[in-house]
């Protein structure tokens, strides 16, 4: 197919334009007129001093730049379709609904103070070497990022550190959040709940669960092992890991904000990850084995907000649900900063307006708080990643790419194909809209070349597996939006006084990628090799 054309240009061009502004978000001034209308109705003056803005960014990019070839006709309802239902095994609907299910019952867990309650029994067992304590904690935070993946153990990892570090008096906390962010990257590879875009590789190339998990995890056990004394070594310096500290003298048991729904929850979710990897083998539909037990905590914390509405004063005007996100009070507030928080201003609202919101707050405080961390600005993204990817394919760009894959797996073996598929899916993590975008860009490369060259079974294993280490790794390299979990992680670390430049994040991650990319890369090799004589 070719595309000489105006329709595959064009489809490019708005696809990279989307991609751009994923990275670096553009917002585009209202004009004064429309606004004026808006804020003529609100009775709040500060409003009055607004500037408002349109944002094209994750958000809405990706949404736009589908309306865009729509109405240019470059893609059609086929296209759209098939980006939400699925096609060539990828069934993005399917894969949403076992993410948003799971993540659901992460965060539950998490609010409960379940997850920080692990962390802080694991700091106050390992004595008052710094060391000592560094590696503990990256030990836990690695079998925690296995289970549950990357994004929960940053939402609840950092708070813990923040806490941590400032009653360490360990400034700046550099060692500690860096390694906190290397090794949920690292972890979150080995299930394949445990990131989307190991849904989308598994979806695409028809992998069970427990042989996805079966290969991928002595590569990614290696990298750990070896990324940890990297990590000591870059934070070498007695300032960023003291050699002695003083013991924690925190309860554990006090940052259990509901330890029932804490071990409830995480039972439920266990039980879910063993059905998924022991019924991958029949290739059930997934949401029929998350959604259901999502449904359960669900009802369970509805439950529980419930009885304990009952218990208090309904006219009472704490705010559940800082209440539940607190810590032990006083020391350890959870916070969170929305965009106006952070660029300085604040906006009123009218109390007409949080009238029915407030009762909703003090009626159901967990679900609420736990709705507000969900991800759903993931399925909408995701959605259009799928259908700009699909336009791509009918206009031919993925065929050409593909063909060029074709041509240098076959000049360089299986070493070629994975240090090559490693170092692009790490590179197009930081271009392409997050990792997410790059996955299923990647997948539709890998599908095409195999569907075409029928590549032996050593070859194609190393391109598939080393794309899914560098969909995983891809995270700690360059940039922020390189994945979700890095923007989470720097908002998260804003709200607590902790800021981290983009120079700053793509210098300290350099030694720790080139270590655990290169590791796995070689271990993956020697896999291939052995596994298919």
């Amino acid at each position: 197919m070719s595309v000489h054309n105006f329709r595959s240009i064009f489809t490019l061009v708005v696809f990279l334009v989307a991609e751009y502004l994923v990275i670096l978000p553009v917002y585009i001034p209202i004009s004064s007129r429309i606004t004026s209308i808006f804020k003529r109705r609100s009775n709040n003056v500060e409003k009055e001093h607004y500037n408002w803005t349109l944002p094209l960014d994750f958000h809405t990019a990706p949404v736009v730049a589908v309306l865009i070839l729509l109405a240019a006709q470059c893609i059609h309802g086929e296209e759209v379709r098939k980006g939400i239902v699925g096609s060539d095994g990828v069934e993005p609907l399917n894969v949403m609904a076992l993410f948003i299910s799971l993540a659901y019952m992460v965060i539950s867990v998490d609010k409960a103070g379940f997850l920080r309650f692990l962390a802080f029994w694991v700091a106050t067992r390992s004595g008052s070497s710094g060391i000592r304590l560094y590696i503990a904690i990256y030990t836990f935070f690695f079998a925690l990022g296995v289970v549950v993946g990357n994004d929960p153990v940053i939402l609840s990892g950092v708070p813990f550190l923040a806490y941590f570090t400032r009653e360490m008096e360990i400034s700046p906390p550099t060692a500690w959040i860096f390694a906190q962010f290397v090794i949920a990257n690292i972890a979150s590879a080995v299930l394949v709940s445990s990131n989307p875009t190991n849904l989308v590789l598994s979806g695409a190339f028809s992998i069970s669960f427990f042989t996805y998990t079966a290969k991928i995890i002595v590569p990614v056990l290696i990298a750990a092992l070896v990324t940890l004394p990297t990590l000591i070594f870059l934070f070498r310096s007695p300032e960023l890991i003291p050699r002695e500290m003083k013991r924690i003298t925190l309860s554990p048991r006090s940052v259990l904000v509901d330890p029932f729904g804490g071990i409830f929850g995480a039972v439920i979710l266990v039980l879910t990850l063993v059905t998924l990897v022991a019924t991958s083998f029949l290739h059930p539909q997934v949401y029929l084995v998350t959604v259901p037990p999502a449904v359960i905590v669900f009802l369970r914390d509805l439950v529980y907000d419930l009885r304990n509405y009952r218990k208090r004063d309904p006219s009472s005007t704490i705010d559940p649900e800082k209440e539940s996100e607190t810590l032990p009070p006083p020391p350890f507030p959870s916070e969170r900063v929305n965009p106006q928080e952070q660029s300085g201003t604040t906006t009123p609202r009218d109390p007409k307006e949080e009238a029915t919101p407030s009762r909703l707050h003090r009626m159901f405080p967990t679900v609420i708080s736990v709705l507000k961390l969900m991800p759903f600005s993931l399925v909408l993204f995701s959605f259009s990643m799928f259908i700009l990817i699909q336009g791509l394919v009918v206009t031919g760009w993925v065929q050409v790419w593909s063909s060029w894959w074709a041509v240098w797996a076959n000049r360089t073996g299986p070493v070629g194909a994975v240090f090559g598929m490693g170092l692009i899916s790490c590179i197009l993590c930081n271009l392409f809209g997050t990792n997410i975008g790059a996955t299923i860009l990647l997948a539709r490369v890998l599908q095409l070349w195999i569907e075409a060259s029928h590549p032996p079974p050593r070859i194609k294993d190393a391109a598939i597996f080393a794309l899914a280490l560098g969909s995983n790794y891809g995270a700690f390299t360059f940039s922020f939006p390189a994945s979700l979990a890095g923007l989470l992680w720097k908002r998260l670390l804003f709200a607590k006084g902790i800021v981290v430049t983009m120079g700053q994040f793509a210098k300290l991650n350099l030694l720790p990628i080139a270590v655990a990319m290169a590791t796995s890369s070689a271990v993956l090799v020697a896999q291939v090799y052995i596994i298919h004589k």
